[in-house]
Parts: structure tokens; sequence; C-alpha cells
């Protein structure tokens, strides 16, 4: 398998990481030289070797050194003159504080940024170690100081992070879910992109802080499901329930458990059914003495996105606030445990004037259950609802779009230069947090 456009490419670090990218960055047809301080790694690999086991890798390794494609040096100089991009591959542990160790990179930085000062030709660098947002930034500045020379004329830093499992490199190399790069310049992230064509993914070319980003979110979230399904597997033993039945057909339902729907930052989650349901998980899993921490802290989590839009609309300092949405999603008329409910009941409470729209909800009209919530908990809330949106607009401040229902559509273009808009639920998402604008977490 080659690639369209052969480059010549320099791994630094030949790690797990650097050993993988710079073996199938070779199988597709580029020249790579892996830059390695470690001579027994650099003898590994130019006698056809990999200084690690990875199933396969050996076996490929070897093919590309055969092929002259793959060859490794502990010059550096030498690998930045002999190529056009480079990848940064090395080592970011923990430090005893917890912060991320940046010291290999910032010193590959050096090394890199010395060598460039000796090219006429512009040269990309790309961040393939796991880092924080904001270090690609401070690559910049690193090899910027060290060359003499300047981004983005003479060279560009580009995210690249890697999505590899260890046993299974090869295959999620060849086959990930995805491919990100990030730049500060659209065209040097396609130079990266470029060098994946061959590769049936979607590819996401980005700028640099959220490329850099993504791979913490999937780390996080893997492992938010190791502990979420340990939690369940504690619980269901201590009720004698097969905890892998239940956790197979959990997996079954990619409309909801497995898919996009309940991942986008936003409000707080309300109804009747999930804060409920937490509790009576909570409550079970006291009496038989297991411990869920992770599932414990849901709630108070919840709890404190409600306190942030709170602190959101009151740091604007309005006194007359608009809110479109009062049910705790749109297309309904579920008060329960709403959300929005709290967020009102707050503001009131600190001495504003609120209006509430919200088409879906004619209290006149509730029963059950949900009328007799409004009757003993908000009563004094639902007075304040109001029959059009138009008398929400003209009559507030600062408005409050609550959810994504289609009454709401076009409210952006319908707010005065005067009013501040506090957004729950990205109700345009092409738009950002700037000027009378302010998204909850974005």
């Amino acid at each position: 398998m080659t690639s369209s456009s052969p480059a010549r490419i320099s791994i630094f670090g030949l790690g797990y990481v650097g050993c993988v990218s710079a073996t199938n960055l070779a199988a597709a047809g580029n020249t790579v030289v892996g830059v390695e301080l470690v001579p027994e790694k650099v003898d590994a690999i130019n006698s056809g070797s990999v200084p690690l086991f990875e199933p396969g890798l050996a076996e490929l390794a070897a093919k590309q050194v055969a092929e002259k494609r793959l060859s490794a040096t502990a010059d550096t100089t030498a690998g930045i003159l002999a190529t056009d991009i480079s990848f940064i591959c090395v080592g970011t542990p923990s430090l005893p504080n917890e912060k991320i160790d940046l010291s290999a990179i910032e010193a590959v930085c050096r090394d890199i940024g010395k060598a460039i000062a000796q090219k006429e030709t512009r040269h990309v660098v790309i961040i393939r170690s796991t880092v924080l947002p904001g270090t690609c930034d401070r690559c910049v500045e690193v090899i910027a100081k060290a060359s003499g020379k300047s981004c983005p004329a003479d060279f560009a830093v580009v995210s690249n992070p890697e999505f590899l499992r260890e046993g299974t490199a090869l295959k999620d190399y060849e086959h990930p879910p995805f491919t990100v790069v990030g730049a500060s310049r659209p065209e040097d992230a396609q130079i990266v992109g470029d060098l994946y064509a061959h590769i049936d993914a979607p590819l996401f070319l980005t700028d640099l802080r959220t490329a850099e980003t993504i791979k913490y979110a999937c780390n996080l979230f893997h492992a938010t499901k190791v502990c979420f399904a340990n939690e369940i597997g504690r619980i269901c033993k201590s009720l004698e329930v097969d905890s892998h039945a239940v956790m197979e057909i959990f997996c079954a339902d990619d409309k909801l458990n497995l898919s996009p729907y309940y991942l986008k930052p936003g409000y707080a989650f309300g109804g009747s059914c999930l804060p409920k349901d937490l509790r009576a998980i909570m409550a079970l899993s006291r009496e038989h003495h297991v411990a869920l921490p992770m599932l414990e802290r849901i709630l108070e989590s919840n709890r404190q996105q409600v306190e942030l839009a709170i602190k959101t609309v009151l740091g604007t300092g309005k006194q007359n606030i608009g809110m479109l949405g009062f049910s705790f999603k749109p297309d309904t008329d579920d008060l329960r445990e709403s959300p929005h409910v709290a967020l009102a009941e707050a503001l009131i409470g600190r001495g504003k004037s609120v209006k509430i729209f919200d088409p879906h909800i004619q209290t006149s009209r509730l029963m059950g259950s949900n009328r007799k919530f409004i009757d003993e908990k908000i009563s004094h809330v639902s007075e304040l609802m109001v029959g059009s949106l138009d008398e929400v607009i003209e009559s507030s401040e600062c408005i409050v779009i609550g959810n994504k229902d289609a009454h709401y559509e076009g409210i952006l273009d319908r707010v005065r230069d005067d009013q501040i808009v506090i957004d729950l639920v990205r109700i345009d998402k092409e738009r950002t947090s700037s000027g009378g604008y302010h998204g909850l977490s974005w």
C-alpha cells in the first residue's frame, strides 16, 4: 500500500508510538528516518527489528528496512536535513505534582530548532505525543527561539494525536475511528492529512487546541466507561444479577447508550427518570453496602451545572430576565425536576424579574403527577409564564435559551444589541461566546 505523494519524514522517539508510526508511514511508501538517543533502539531498527513487542510490527519493520524506506539515527541534525516533516513521539509522563512532564518534548523542539536553522526550506513539525491544549503554542516558541526563524513562514507546528492500543496497534493504525489533524493554517493541516490519504477513515482538519483536547476527551471517556461498567457490576453482584448479561443488552442500544445523543456540552439533566433512578440506585447500594463513588457524584456534578447557569445569568447584572423553555427538554410539558425550574427559583430568590415562555406548557391543561408537581412545588413560578415569544424578547434585558425547541429558531437574529443572551443548549452550533452572546460551556 503506497501513498500517492511519498514524503520524507523523521520520527523523534522510537518508543511505542514512534515505532508504530514510523513503520506504518514507511509501509505507506514514505521514506522514514527514526531519530533516537538510545543506541540500542537505533541498532534494533537498522538491523530490521523493533525495540518492543507488538504483534506483526517486527515483520513489517523488517520489510521496510530491507526496502530502504525505514532507518534510524542518533543524529538530530542529519534527521532534520534529510526530511521535510518531523513527528515528535516522545513520552509525556506525570510529574510528582501530577502535572504533565514536557521536558522531553521541549528538548526535542530545541534540537529541531537548531537543526532547521541550517535549512533553507520550510519544515513541518507534528506533535504526535499526548499533550495538553496550548502545548503546540509552546513548541512554536521553543523552535522559533532555537532556530531564529518564524512560524508559519519558515516552519509549522501541527497536532496529530494517536489512538493506538497496545496489542492491536497495526490494526488501529490502518483502521482508526478517525484521524485528527490540528493546525493554525488549513494548508498545514492538509499536508499532514495527506499522509493518511490511503486510510479509509473520517479525517478531521481542525485547530490546534481542538486536536490537542480530543485525545483527552477520548481517554477520559474510556476511563469513565470502565468505572461505570465496574460499578454496575458491583451492584449487580450484590443483587445476584449477571452483570455481563446486563451490559451485553445495554450495549445493544446504539440509539441512546452508544451514541452521540447525550454527549453534547450544555445544561443539566432533569425529568421524571434520571434523577429519581440515580437516587434509587444510590439508596439500594447503601442498603447492600456497595460503594459506587462515580455514580454517587453524578447528581452533585449535575447540580454544579445548574449553579454555573445561575452564576452566569447573575454575572450579567441584568434585572429583567426572560427564559425560553421551562420543561426539562424540548417537545414535552413535563416540569418534574426540570433544571430550568431550579434556575428560575434561584433568580427569583435573588430579586430578579423573570418571564418564562414555553409553547408546550399550559398550566390549565396539565394533569396527573405533572399537575401535582406544579401545585405543590412551583405554583409561584408558573405564574411567571407568558403567552408569546415576542413578550419575552420585548421585555427582557437578558434572554436565557433553555432548549432547542423549533419555536426558538432564529432567535439570535431577533435580539437587540443591548440584550444579553445566555445559551444553555447552543441553539446555533456555529456560535461561540463573544460580545453579548454567552454559551454555558462553549
